[in-house]
């Protein structure tokens, strides 16, 4: 058998390629366009499964060297998130709403992995399979199932890595799919409709946007490491706690919101869209490195049990949003379209979450209040949320098998 390896340098050019040929297939595909899948997963998973099968058959083996940059482009997406976690910029919302959407979004996270867990045993899987195929990878997404499913690995759950991963894709597919059919059942059941004087937010905001230039893109680059360094000291602190496996990345996350919210006291702007990018350029390298590496042929020694555990947790999302977030919301026509919003990063991510609501709007009618708020006010305490209970909970859980 041949066996190659790519070095450092080489690994990361194969992962911007990998980054590159995924945008390339988005743009000439109506279903991935549609669906809002990702291209990075998309041509990721093309790589991993051709690697796998030239693997297993004896034919090829592909070595990269990824560990270091890993985990350096995802501790630098977390931290771009803690610093969009402005008190400032979610406040004006409204306390109640705001309230409302904290409680339906933990209450998902934590019946997601409720569920998942007990359809473990009954099933035959390790019980971290049910956080894998729970909220880490349906609510967290390929970036959040990529970072804290080795951990579980760690911890005894066998390809729990490819098995997470796997259930953030399809989860993302079906997101787009329920999503905007539990709203309109909601508006036509509730007979809501829109207020025709309220003025659709998508239409607003880049108007204002400034000019990008080296001088403000480093002041930007310069912020996010710099909150970085100050979360790796909040991770080696918490590391010295015992019984609590505490993730580097998530002490850099919390370092971005602690300088966020200190900035804010000051007159010093932080430049979101500039932040948001470095995130954006991160996560899609990290996730191509995660897809790129991952053997997909050891998912068909769970495929029946990774089918029935995703299909209940669909169904248990599209109940969840019904009756507990349109209640929670308001239940106005916002509300409604919020529910679409919320499915979207119940089962996918925030580009899903923002499709759905569009579909809604464009059919029914603008819902400024839920197009401007949900979506990044719910990805605000499921970013932080999440990969902190997922990781925390992770050795108890553990235990129980």
């Amino acid at each position: 058998m041949v066996e190659v390896t790519f070095d450092v340098m080489q690994s990361c050019a194969i992962a911007a390629l990998v980054v590159l040929l995924g945008r390339w297939m988005v743009k000439r595909s109506k279903f991935l366009q549609t669906y809002c899948i990702p291209g990075v997963i998309v041509c990721g998973l093309i790589v991993s499964i051709v690697l796998s099968l030239l693997r297993n058959n004896g034919v090829l083996i592909v070595n990269f060297d990824i560990k270091v940059l890993r985990e350096f482009f995802m501790d630098i997406f977390f931290t771009a998130i803690g610093l969009t976690a402005s008190y400032k910029l979610i406040k004006n919302a409204g306390g109640k709403l705001l309230l409302g959407i904290t409680i339906t979004t933990v209450g998902s996270i934590l019946i997601q992995n409720i569920v998942g867990i007990l359809l473990t045993k009954p099933l035959g899987l390790h019980p971290l399979l049910g956080l894998g195929l729970g909220s880490l990878s349906l609510m967290g997404g390929v970036g959040t199932a990529g970072a804290i499913a080795p951990l579980y690995e760690e911890l005894g759950a066998t390809n729990a890595v490819v098995i997470s991963v796997m259930g953030a894709t399809f989860g993302m597919i079906f997101a787009s799919l329920v999503g905007g059919p539990v709203s309109r059942w909601l508006i036509k059941r509730h007979k809501l409709s829109a207020n025709v004087e309220e003025v659709d937010a998508s239409k607003q905001g880049g108007e204002n946007a400034l000019p990008l230039n080296a001088k403000s893109m480093m002041g930007s680059v310069a912020l996010v490491i710099i909150s970085a360094g100050l979360g790796s000291y909040i991770a080696l602190a918490a590391g010295m706690i015992p019984a609590i496996e505490f993730p580097y990345f998530v002490g850099c996350m919390l370092g971005g919101v602690i300088i966020r919210n200190i900035l804010d006291l000051t007159s010093y702007e932080v430049r979101e869209a500039e932040v948001d990018a470095l995130g954006s350029i991160t996560l899609d390298l990290f996730i191509a490195m995660i897809m790129m590496t991952i053997d997909v042929t050891k998912l068909a020694s769970v495929a029946g049990p990774f089918v029935v555990i995703l299909a209940c947790q669909i169904i248990l999302m599209a109940l969840w949003v019904a009756f507990v977030t349109f209640n929670l919301c308001g239940k106005d026509y916002n509300a409604a379209v919020m529910t679409a919003a919320h499915v979207g990063i119940g089962l996918g991510s925030g580009p899903n979450a923002m499709a759905n609501m569009r579909a809604v709007i464009s059919e029914y009618g603008p819902a400024n209040v839920a197009w401007v708020v949900f979506t990044p006010f719910a990805l605000i305490v499921l970013d932080i949320f999440n990969p902190i209970f997922c990781t925390v909970v992770a050795p108890w859980v553990a235990s129980l098998w």
